[in-house]
């Protein structure tokens, strides 16, 4: 270890511009000393959006997302395009898929996504993170990230295998004023596709989105959403 560790000292000197990413799935390491040496982390050669949920949910307790690289790839086909880039939205977003084979409205889709990343990279790299939902404890899957003077937040909300039974409770988030007023607006929507969330496009107090909270899970399979937070 300490071997490495000296090599990449002598690379860093000599190639301080350098991008290199630490392989966890390869070199089996992700750790803290190598934050000096690599802009990302591979956390995974599972690629499968719904594990990816778990992975990320555990590799975020230790690492920025900044440093998290999660990718889109053909891993699961049953999910949809937009549903694996829902998943890698949260992280450092890449794409490992062919878009040879990939239909126009997925590929419009990932265009449109991408700008919104870009926009959003503040939000999304902010080290306020709440979870809200944890996958462990049931079929779905919310995180919150919020900016450092509350002013903007992101809710990323993934409906895994739920039962059509399954009663679905408001979700309340955390971090922001209670004072504040805030607008809702589900984004990253599909080409022509319309919100289906009651939320969407409607302005509610910090207070009443941390006590009351806001429908966001379903019974559907696999469905997801991202919704940005914006004081107004």
């Amino acid at each position: 270890m300490r071997g490495l560790y000296s090599v990449l000292q002598r690379i860093h000197a000599q190639y301080p511009d350098l991008y290199m990413m630490m392989c966890s799935g390869g070199g089996g390491r992700s750790d803290y000393e190598g934050l000096k040496y690599f802009t990302e982390f591979w956390c995974s050669d599972n690629t499968d959006p719904v594990s990816r949920l778990y992975i990320q949910w555990g590799y975020s307790q230790f690492m920025p997302s900044k440093a998290m690289c999660s990718h889109v790839t053909n891993w699961n086909r049953q999910a949809s395009v937009k549903f694996r880039l829902d998943v890698d939205f949260t992280c450092k977003l890449g794409f490992d898929i062919g878009l040879a084979d990939m239909a126009e409205q997925d590929k419009q889709y990932c265009r449109e996504a991408i700008r919104e990343y870009n926009r959003l990279k503040p939000v999304i790299y902010s080290p306020n993170l709440y979870r809200l939902l944890s996958p462990y404890d049931g079929e779905h899957c919310v995180m919150e990230r919020v900016s450092d003077d509350r002013s903007h937040a992101l809710l990323f909300a993934y409906d895994i295998h739920p039962r059509v039974t399954d009663v679905q409770l408001p979700v309340t988030l955390r971090g922001l004023d209670a004072e504040a007023r805030y607008r809702v607006r589900e984004i990253c929507l599909m080409p022509g596709q319309q919100s289906w969330l009651d939320c969407h496009d409607k302005v509610y107090t910090g207070d009443y989105l941390m006590k009351v909270g806001l429908k966001v899970t379903s019974a559907n399979q696999l469905v997801s959403h991202i919704i940005e937070i914006t004081k107004e």
